[in-house]
């Protein structure tokens, strides 16, 4: 590349034109090459601009073709005769037609100071860009007679043979192709019979590389183009490779994998005969969708499919009816994702069959109804006994006796309402709504008169109890259970303090127009692993406790669309935070169930 202006002398300008694609490799030419450099300008289809004139740039410029692309024309020195150059310029420019392309345009100046000078200047250019051109290219090219003479081969040419061109024009070129069993000699007397182009793939055991053969016939010579495709075979030969395990693993594993593109099926694994009870796959191929799967489960898939589509989800998980062949049902888990199948998206799904772990769930939930029926037998047989055995030992005395006993009949009026109460507790753990109306509360006068009735429970054992509160709403629920429930958890906290314990009500404002009611003791503290069982029936952290209480609170809350959380640290205290919405969005809830 130089920077120097053009001859002085009477100029005359000859452009060659060609179309480079993105990727700068020549697409079409027009004669002015072949007028202008002596050689046939169909050489330059398919070979870049790098390869025709990238040794005219420096290195560290970077591509020829990135260079024009970003300055778009480019002064080029060919050659120099006595004293006069040979300059031309390179120019391109951009075109929107279709796909990407560009218009090369080599500009090249004759001077004219006689007309021998002239043709043996251009005879001398030609000649050396010529060789240039054909050297610099990626390819292998040889040129021969059809007698097998050899015309001509470029260094590449003489690298892949391995001899040199004083060598490679005494021999003659059919030789090479003696031992040829991969059809190229079939295909070259394709080109002698008359055809005028062939292309055939061909492995040279002497530099152990596939190349692909393009060889064209002009007249009486034949140029063949090696382009060394080793690469290429290789990764081709992997991605075989890698689909045939692929396959393999697919084909053979014992879970049924299924692909359908949202309306059909268009793939399944021989797994998939088996659970859908199928004589052969062909059977399932092109089945709607709709008639795979119980049409309750339909909107599901859908809905899963617009989620994996919408790209809000990249896997999906459902529990879904298969609707089988022979018209039985089975249980499956489908796991979705979206894949390519045949270049266009679909969607992959793995059926795992789980009738039988469904049927094992059923087992154990109905053995662990069993076991809660006995477990509340035995509680309700436990907590009615006591008081039952005292009211008839007081029966017992009165019919004996014949007299009733003012004082003993009091305590049996006691018993049988804790009789009542112990009922009661557990209607509302079956039913927390049982025999409650629902209204509009206050929470501030509700608290203030649970407070009221542990007064004296509190005064005895010598605990201060505080009540700070915040302008709250009001809510939705039912004051004789909520009552119950703040009752209950003040009891709790007055039983876990010891003498002149302190415990803080607070009732205040929660975030997403919710309410919290917190009672916060400074007792003894509840270890962590008997924290998370806190609410199992039957499991409590006092001596004669039956867990009954606690779970009843759980129940109301929950009625209540509410959340109950615990927060303890041994030795600490407890803090309690019963979180409850608001008025109109509890009764919203409630509307919607």
């Amino acid at each position: 590349m130089v920077d120097t202006m053009w001859c002085t002398d009477r100029t005359d300008l000859k452009v060659a034109q060609a179309f480079l694609n993105e990727e700068g490799t020549f697409t079409e030419v027009d004669a002015t090459w072949e007028e202008l450099f002596g050689f046939d300008s169909s050489q330059l289809l398919f070979h870049t601009l790098d390869e025709v004139f990238g040794e005219y740039l420096a290195q560290e410029n970077g591509t020829l073709f990135q260079y024009l692309k970003e300055h778009h024309k480019l002064l080029l020195l060919l050659t120099q005769l006595e004293e006069c150059h040979q300059h031309a310029q390179l120019h391109l420019t951009p075109l929107n037609i279709g796909e990407r392309q560009y218009l090369l345009q080599l500009k090249v100046e004759e001077n004219v100071n006689g007309d021998a000078l002239h043709a043996q200047t251009k005879e001398q250019v030609g000649s050396q860009l010529y060789w240039k051109i054909l050297n610099g290219i990626k390819d292998a090219i040889i040129t021969i007679k059809l007698d097998g003479t050899f015309l001509f081969v470029n260094e590449k040419a003489e690298k892949m043979l391995g001899l040199a061109w004083d060598q490679l024009k005494v021999r003659d070129f059919w030789s090479f192709l003696q031992m040829d069993q991969q059809g190229l000699s079939k295909k070259v007397y394709q080109l002698l019979s008359g055809q005028e182009s062939v292309q055939v793939e061909y492995y040279l055991e002497k530099t152990k590389c596939w190349y692909d053969v393009r060889a064209y016939r002009v007249e009486d010579q034949v140029t063949l183009y090696f382009t060394n495709s080793s690469t290429r075979k290789k990764i081709e030969h992997d991605l075989r490779e890698s689909e045939r395990r692929y396959k393999s693993l697919v084909e053979h594993t014992p879970e049924t994998i299924s692909v359908h593109d949202g309306r059909r099926l268009i793939y399944i694994n021989p797994a998939g005969e088996k659970l859908f009870k199928a004589n052969s796959r062909h059977d399932l191929l092109n089945k709607r969708i709709d008639t795979l799967y119980k049409a309750n489960d339909i909107k599901r898939i859908s809905e899963n499919a617009r989620l994996l589509m919408s790209g809000k989800k990249k896997l999906t998980t459902s529990l879904f009816q298969l609707q089988c062949l022979d018209g039985t049902t089975v249980d499956v888990e489908a796991t979705s994702t979206i894949i390519l199948f045949k270049g266009k998206p679909a969607f992959r799904t793995i059926l795992k069959d789980v009738s039988e772990r469904k049927r094992m769930d059923d087992l154990i939930r109905k053995s662990d109804k069993l076991s809660m029926v006995a477990q509340l037998a035995a509680g309700v047989a436990h907590e009615i006994r006591n008081p039952l055995t005292a009211i008839k030992g007081f029966l017992q005395l009165f019919q004996r006796e014949r007299e009733f006993n003012e004082q003993f009949l009091e305590l049996v009026m006691e018993e049988l309402e804790r009789v009542e109460g112990i009922i009661y507790e557990y209607l509302t753990l079956a039913k927390p709504n049982h025999e409650s109306t629902f209204q509009t509360l206050k929470l501030q006068p509700i608290v203030q008169k649970v407070m009221t009735l542990v007064e004296t429970q509190s005064i005895m054992k010598n605990v201060q109890v505080d009540f700070e509160f915040e302008d709250v709403p009001t809510i939705y629920g039912s004051e004789k259970q909520l009552k119950q429930v703040f009752l209950n958890l003040l009891r709790n906290a007055i039983e876990a303090v010891e003498e002149n314990g302190e415990i803080t009500i607070r009732l205040l404002n929660h975030p997403e127009n919710q309410i919290c009611i917190q009672i916060e003791d400074n007792g003894c503290g509840i270890p962590k692993e008997r924290i998370e069982r806190l609410g199992e029936p039957f499991y409590s952290t006092k001596e004669k406790g039956t867990g009954l209480g606690l779970m009843v609170c759980y129940k109301i809350i929950e009625h209540h669309e509410g959340l109950v959380t615990i927060h303890s640290e041994l030795g600490r205290g407890t803090k309690i935070d019963v979180i409850l919405p608001e008025y109109s969005r509890t009764k919203q809830l409630l509307q919607q169930k």
